[in-house]
């Protein structure tokens, strides 16, 4: 539709990032704006109201038109009610009926889906995904998200608000504990809250530190990014940390590759951005644990779109949306 754009929308814990996408994929707009997750679900409703006529402003002075808009959020999801069932990163959505009220406010179609799937959407439209039929998607951020892209499409499963949650694949039954209440997660293992929390156990065992570690630790100020800072300038016990990563990352993926009978993934988010410290052992670990690969047929690949892979995805999810509306 020649003039005419999608919104496509990541709602995170701190902000919502927004843009603007025509049917190509060209991005048009970008807009950011605080998502108060601690305030009441109407206020991050008002907010989403504001921003989005901004851009449909936008869109009008282009002399197009949104013709819908797309919701990635974290979480488990009743995508067919547009509810939002539990997001760690907005407790304060629980319950909420976000999608139908923001089409109620827009007048137009609003799709929603969780935010590692439509990073896995971005990705297969205009990112790495896009000439690879068959990959799983793995997001590291506070936590661990995944998706599977399946001959080209996002598999869904029987649709329980849930898919390709390889974050809560337990990869040692006797390893650290998961905020899911598990033990052995490969998010206990692979995530920003794992270095974290590895830091602080290091710290409480009496380790030897760097000192703007301890000084970050002491004020519960330490970021994931302190970490790799770490890492990067030789700190051994943070090195070891990301390669305990590496290593469970390789693991979960090595195990669905073989049950898939596939041998691509891609990996995104935040935490990916210390690819130099965990990618050695997480190859290491692919090459020698799923005996039935080819170990030179495995790619593994870094996210073509980065931070906006999700927001892409949003707006691929409305733009399919629209499709069967």
């Amino acid at each position: 539709m020649e003039g005419s754009y999608c919104i496509g929308i990541d709602i995170g814990g701190t902000y919502i990032k927004m843009g603007l996408f025509d049917a190509e994929g060209g991005r048009h707009a970008f807009r950011r704006a605080p998502s108060n997750a601690a305030g009441p679900p109407e206020a991050l409703l008002e907010a989403l109201v504001r921003a989005c006529r901004d851009l449909m402003e936008t869109a009008r002075l282009r002399e197009g038109r949104v013709v819908a808009v797309g919701l990635g959020v974290a979480g488990k999801l009743d995508t067919a009610a547009g509810r939002v069932v539990f997001s760690p990163n907005l407790p304060n959505m629980a319950g909420f009926a976000l999608a139908p009220r923001l089409h109620e406010a827009l007048k137009m179609p609003v799709f929603m889906e969780n935010d590692a799937n439509v990073f896995g959407l971005g990705e297969a439209w205009v990112g790495q995904g896009r000439n690879i039929p068959n990959w799983i998607g793995v997001t590291l951020g506070t936590g661990v998200g995944g998706c599977l892209i399946a001959d080209g499409a996002l598999w869904l499963g029987d649709r329980l608000g849930f898919s390709g949650e390889i974050g809560h694949m337990i990869v040692d039954p006797h390893g650290p504990p998961c905020a899911c209440g598990q033990t052995g997660c490969l998010e206990a293992h692979a995530s920003g809250s794992a270095l974290i929390r590895g830091m602080r156990e290091a710290l409480s065992a009496g380790e030897a530190l760097p000192e703007r570690i301890t000084d970050a630790l002491r004020t519960g100020s330490l970021t994931p990014e302190d970490v790799y800072g770490a890492a990067d300038s030789g700190d051994p016990h943070a090195r070891r940390l990301f390669q305990r990563m590496g290593w469970a990352l390789g693991l979960a993926l090595g195990n669905l590759f073989t049950f898939l009978g596939i041998e691509s993934a891609i990996i995104g988010g935040g935490v990916s951005q210390a690819w130099d410290q965990f990618h050695p052992a997480m190859m290491e670990t692919l090459r020698t644990v799923p005996k039935m690969l080819d170990p030179d047929g495995i790619r593994i690949l870094r996210s073509g779109l980065g931070p906006l892979a999700p927001l892409y995805g949003a707006a691929r999810l409305a733009w399919a949306g629209l499709d069967r509306f």
